[in-house]
């Protein structure tokens, strides 16, 4: 089973928590069912309604959250008071308004650095975790990600569309070089309304139009990184469908996160594994993902000796039908922990 039947929430809601937001929350499912929490990556993705499919109805009352500054949540791409802090926070605040004991917590590639980050920090509210696409926010895997001897030796035609418009200067310059031009374009691009976003589903805006926006050269880049195969048209398509809120949002408050090394400190996730020994988990990671590749996985493994673990053979980054049943699979063993 790649995902269970289209499903609409039984409940929405909105919580104010710090810093002036307000979060967007949505529950499915079976009410009164295993509490089970969805945490989207990006960061800045937001939740979508496959996320609800991940999770089976019979077993899980399912709640997703939209993080700070994404999705419906308040206010749209707010950076201030946006730390991974700020979200573990989020998640505890939710859970007590929501009078949940303990959650199933899954999340994929930025969702399984947060929902490592919040386990380690409040592991007695945790039931158990499923984690894909590993990432735990070290400066080595941003590097990797972004540098010109990471991915890019790999997908170095893809970096190269990622630099057009980008000053020389910087086009072999460190990544935290790179991401900090980026973070300075793309807030200023948002500062002035982004108006090349408008033209995402225009069929007469080439994908050379919306490269003019480095917002768009964000989220492109990832987008084709994060399959073993996707064209710029497909990419472009793909972006269009969710719209120019995700675009900016993702492209933002990720770029935001990286250029803070994910508000963590050195190794951290990996240095206080202990603190959850006793909690069940499950990694799943492929093992040819370009984003979030399979050596951080692997360190959590040998971090975590009490998790199972899963290494999909053929897949990338994104979670496709390859990787969906395990993923699946591994969420409804947690229930029975």
């Amino acid at each position: 089973m790649t995902f269970f039947p289209t499903i609409e929430p039984y409940e929405t809601g909105r919580l104010a928590v710090s810093g002036g937001h307000q979060l967007h929350y949505e529950r499915s499912g079976k009410k009164g069912g295993v509490p089970a929490l969805m945490l989207h990556g990006g960061p800045g993705s937001g939740c979508t309604a496959d996320h609800r499919r991940l999770f089976d109805p019979e077993i899980f009352d399912t709640l997703l959250l939209d993080q700070r500054g994404s999705g419906r949540s308040t206010p749209l791409a707010g950076l201030a008071h946006n730390t991974a802090q700020d979200l573990v926070a989020d998640i505890e605040a939710l859970r007590t308004h929501l009078g949940i004991d303990r959650f199933v917590v899954f999340g994929p590639s930025w969702g399984s650095t947060l929902a490592l980050l919040y386990a380690e920090t409040h592991p007695d509210s945790v039931r158990g975790v499923v984690v894909e696409g590993i990432f735990t926010g070290t400066p080595g895997e941003l590097d990797w990600w972004l540098s010109p001897h990471g991915v890019a030796r790999i997908f170095p035609d893809v970096r190269a569309d990622l630099l057009t418009h980008v000053p020389e200067r910087f086009h072999d310059a460190a990544s935290g070089d790179l991401m900090a031009w980026y973070m300075d374009a793309m807030a200023e691009e948002w500062s002035g309304g982004a108006p090349v976003l408008d033209r995402l589903g225009d069929p007469s805006a080439s994908i050379a139009d919306l490269r003019a926006s480095p917002l768009y050269r964000w989220t492109e880049y990832e987008e084709r990184l994060s399959y073993l195969e996707k064209s710029p048209e497909a990419a472009r398509d793909s972006m269009a469908a969710r719209g120019r809120g995700y675009v900016a949002t993702h492209s933002l408050i990720e770029a935001h996160y990286f250029t803070h090394d994910c508000f963590l400190e050195p190794d951290q996730i990996l240095r206080d594994a202990g603190r959850v020994k006793d909690v069940p988990m499950h990694i799943v990671q492929s093992r040819y993902d370009m984003v979030c590749p399979a050596g951080t996985a692997l360190a959590l493994a040998a971090a975590c000796p009490h998790a199972d673990f899963t290494m999909i053979p053929v897949n990338g980054h994104a979670m496709t039908d390859a990787v969906r049943p395990t993923v699946i699979a591994a969420i409804r063993g947690m229930a029975e922990r």
